[in-house]
């Protein structure tokens, strides 16, 4: 019995001293430390509330029957009642609230701090996402969701393949929570990538009426397809400009200038000059 005690105080040490210096790799941590089943009914998975409208992961644990450490009431949500903050739950519950008490394990290897969780609200629901720490190009997974939103404590339903386990050391459970799936980070990143919604622009094969004040427009809910209806268009009819003819001006002849005669004074006429 001490030497068990002592090799899970060890193992403890070690978990807190590589983790603390960021040495625990995936393949030291698959070699270390094995993965326990346990019995899914004395655990859950709850968005527990923090500042204002704000979620984390609470993990909490039913340890012995003295007393209940949690009741649930309702569907979509299910709303969790904390109980275990009525009294003193030493030795009756166990709650992990950070990285400190949980972790993702996929496909056998441990991701440590390769993810970390989120509680995000999304499309009504609070939705449990691990986030790529390390290669921020790989997606988000998603592991739970609550089925429905409340500002208060909720329970997790987990998405198919993903369950709760308990970290191992040779073969004895040291508390630690996995949150696991079978499946290995590559698989589930594909499967993550390929749920992801496609956005694509509609192509318009057939020429579109230019918009007109007078043409109704109608828009499809479904692809957000504005659709302009055909008009019937009718013929303008031009009428001949009559222009008036022009004739062109005719010559004018100059005319001879008459030049009078001067008229002769008496003298002139008198004396012939």
């Amino acid at each position: 019995m001490m030497h068990t005690s002592l090799n899970l105080r060890l193992a403890t040490l070690a978990t807190l001293v590589l983790a603390a210096f960021g040495q625990t790799t995936p393949a030291i941590a698959q070699s270390m430390f094995g993965q326990q089943e346990i019995d899914q009914s004395r655990f859950v998975a709850v968005a527990s509330p923090y500042g204002g409208n704000a979620h984390q992961l609470l993990i909490i644990k039913q340890l012995s029957n003295v007393r209940s450490c949690w009741s649930e009431s309702g569907t979509s949500p299910t709303v969790i009642n904390p109980l275990l903050v009525e009294f003193d739950f030493t030795d009756i519950c166990g709650r992990s609230t950070d990285s400190n008490g949980y972790s993702m394990r996929v496909g056998g290897e441990d991701q440590n701090w390769r993810y970390s969780f989120r509680v995000v609200k999304r499309d009504g629901d609070l939705q449990l996402i691990a986030a790529p720490n390390i290669d921020r190009t790989s997606p988000e997974l998603l592991i739970a969701r609550t089925r429905g939103y409340t500002s208060g404590f909720a329970k997790f339903y987990f998405e198919p393949g993903w369950r709760l386990a308990e970290r191992s050391y040779q073969g004895t459970s040291v508390g630690h929570v996995y949150l696991t799936n079978d499946q290995s980070i590559a698989s589930l990143n594909a499967t993550a990538i390929a749920a992801r919604p496609v956005f694509t622009r509609p192509v318009a094969t057939n020429p579109i009426n230019p918009i007109n004040p007078s043409s109704p427009v109608f828009t499809n809910p479904s692809s957000n397809t504005v659709v302009i209806a055909p008009i019937s268009v009718s013929p303008i009819s031009v009428s001949p400009i009559s222009v008036p003819s022009v004739q062109a001006p005719r010559p004018v002849t100059p005319q001879p200038k008459k030049v009078q005669k001067r008229r002769s004074s008496w003298f002139q006429q008198l004396f012939g000059r």
